[in-house]
């Protein structure tokens, strides 16, 4: 398999045009604040009838539906937390790698990834960066058989400058070309 192009974008991940996009859901994959309530709002109400139909998920799964009214074909839903609960490290290496396997799964070409720390009690971004970065490189060069294009899409221009350095501290690169 070629390389897969990775590129990090501040902006909105509900607006992207691309296969697939990741949406940090709860285990009880309910569309309320934050990045679900926007996947709602934009998507309209087909994507949460189809959580709703899939029910609950263990934390650290991932599941995927269509994207209704979206730029996007499909969701990914991955469980990071309980309902309401806090984000942990181990369910965020867990959730992605699932995710991972379902875009190769769904032969995705293009897969939108958020910043993974968002939550009730959110993870510390920095540490998030580096475990979402690790995580994917090693399944990009173990497991991808579909991906080409990855972007990290994240909404705030301070997370972007975390990811931004996290990922040029992890792979000792100039981050000019990351835009």
């Amino acid at each position: 398999m070629k390389k897969t192009d990775v590129e990090l974008i501040k902006g909105d991940i509900t607006e992207r045009k691309i296969d697939g996009i990741i949406n940090t859901s709860n285990n009880m994959l309910i569309l309320g604040s934050g990045l679900g309530g926007a996947i709602k709002s934009k998507g309209g109400p087909s994507i949460a009838a189809e959580c709703a139909k899939l029910g609950t998920v263990a934390v650290g799964d991932a599941v995927v539906t269509g994207a209704g009214d979206l730029k996007a074909e499909f969701i990914i839903h991955a469980a990071l937390t309980e309902f309401d609960g806090p984000i942990i490290e181990e369910n965020i290496i867990k959730s992605l790698q699932r995710s991972l396997a379902l875009a190769n799964k769904h032969k995705m070409k293009s897969l939108a990834i958020p910043d993974m720390s968002e939550g009730i009690v959110r993870f510390p971004p920095a540490k998030c960066a580096r475990v979402m970065f690790e995580v994917l490189k090693k399944f990009l060069e173990t497991k991808n058989r579909s991906l080409q294009r990855v972007e990290i899409v994240v909404w705030d221009i301070e997370t972007y400058r975390i990811y931004k350095e996290t990922y040029a501290e992890l792979y000792k690169q100039n981050t000019q070309g990351i835009e």
